[in-house]
């Protein structure tokens, strides 16, 4: 037997003698490279999660919103900037180059909403019927707002998800007539369900209605929150916001060298704000890790320590049957990097198990409503909203 074939012996010997010590140490490791392993699958998928909710922005859409500081996500509060109004809008649509739709967008929070005996307070929307395909939005149920609508200052409503399981949990929303503040409103239809936004607002929680009655019945005023663009080419984008930039600077009257007052975003500072975010949580979470990981690394030097003083005559033993300092070295680094190794296999196992778990338990908890709606839907009743 070579010598090294005797330290390899030696060291699974001494390993198998002292499994408490072994696994205390195994222990440490795998704890740290478990939440390493975890973290950086949750990274991944967080990563992606967050491009899709880039895509739901719309790569191919721009958004003017009132007031000239960055706000790549929706204000938390009602601000009342009177600065955006439908003349910017037409202005856009008729000198702007490479912009296939356009509409403008007024919304107010805390906008109470009543059927019966249920009342739900949520945020009304007064936009055009080309707003949903710029917003990449379809409907659930019923039809979008229409031009004759628009003429007539209809009041018709269009529910978001979330506001129509509240009103009406047993679905057939469309046709009955709702209370908007003190106004009867007809549902004319319900939106699919599209989730929270990168910025955590929740795109369910809203109703629509045509800008016409938003701006002369339902809010009463003139300016804009925002205006949404379709741009024909996304290739495009950043140049077609570079004149939209220009345009309305000229519109507004800001001499040069003078702050906007109004931001145009563009879908690459959703996506930069939302990576920005993951990249901070990502790496708090690789900081968790590596401290697991140098604690189970301490914990094998100071077990290993403590084995030392433990084995004291085992080495002198040794050393007196003509072992060199070399191999007592050479053991010890074996014993150290086959726990290290065992530890990382099993943090590795586990750090996936822990993330698919996650990944499993998220997929129920956020799944279990929508499709026990969809299992209690009523055919008859789908199908009459349908046909209306």
């Amino acid at each position: 037997m070579t010598r090294s074939q005797r330290i390899a012996t030696d060291v699974f010997t001494s390993l198998r003698a002292h499994k408490q010590r072994t696994f205390l140490m195994m222990l440490g490791v795998a704890v740290g490279v478990a939440v390493l392993s975890a973290a950086i699958v949750i990274g991944q998928g967080t990563e992606r999660r967050i491009m899709d909710l880039v895509e739901k922005h719309g790569l191919d859409m721009l958004m003017v919103r009132a007031g000239g500081e960055v706000q790549v996500f929706a204000p938390q509060a009602d601000r009342g900037l009177a600065v955006l109004v439908v003349a910017d809008v037409r202005a856009i649509e008729a000198e702007i180059p490479g912009v296939s739709l356009v509409s403008a967008v007024q919304n107010q929070r805390d906008i109470t909403v009543v059927y019966e005996d249920r009342s739900v307070t949520t945020r009304a929307f007064g936009v055009e019927p080309n707003w949903m395909e710029i917003r990449h939005r379809d409907m659930a149920e019923g039809e979008f707002l229409s031009e004759s609508d628009m003429d007539a200052m209809a009041r018709v409503v269009m529910l978001g998800a979330k506001v129509a399981r509240a009103l009406f949990p047993e679905g057939g929303a469309v046709g009955r007539t709702v209370r908007v503040g003190n106004d009867p409103y007809t549902v004319k239809g319900v939106m699919i369900e599209m989730g929270v936004n990168a910025g955590g607002d929740d795109w369910d929680d809203r109703i629509v209605v045509p800008f016409t009655t938003s701006s002369r019945r339902m809010f009463n005023r003139p300016y804009l929150e925002q205006i949404v663009i379709q741009v024909s080419d996304v290739g495009a984008v950043l140049d077609t916001a570079e004149r939209v930039r220009n345009l309305l600077r000229v519109r507004h009257a800001i001499a040069p060298g003078e702050q906007d007052d109004f931001f145009v975003r563009e879908a690459e500072d959703v996506e930069n704000a939302s990576l920005e975010t993951s990249s901070t949580l990502s790496a708090l979470s690789m900081a968790v890790a590596i401290v697991a990981l140098l604690a189970g690394g301490l914990m094998i030097m100071n077990l290993m320590l403590a084995a030392v003083s433990q084995r004291s005559h085992e080495i002198g033993l040794r050393r007196a049957m003509g072992a060199r300092s070399t191999d007592i070295l050479r053991q010890f680094l074996l014993e150290s990097l086959l726990v290290a190794l065992g530890g990382g296999v099993v943090g590795v196992t586990a750090g996936m198990a822990v993330a698919l778990l996650a990944c499993i338990v998220v997929g129920l908890v956020f799944g279990i409503h929508p499709a026990r709606k969809a299992a209690h839907v009523d055919p008859v009743v789908s199908l009459r909203g349908r046909a209306a």
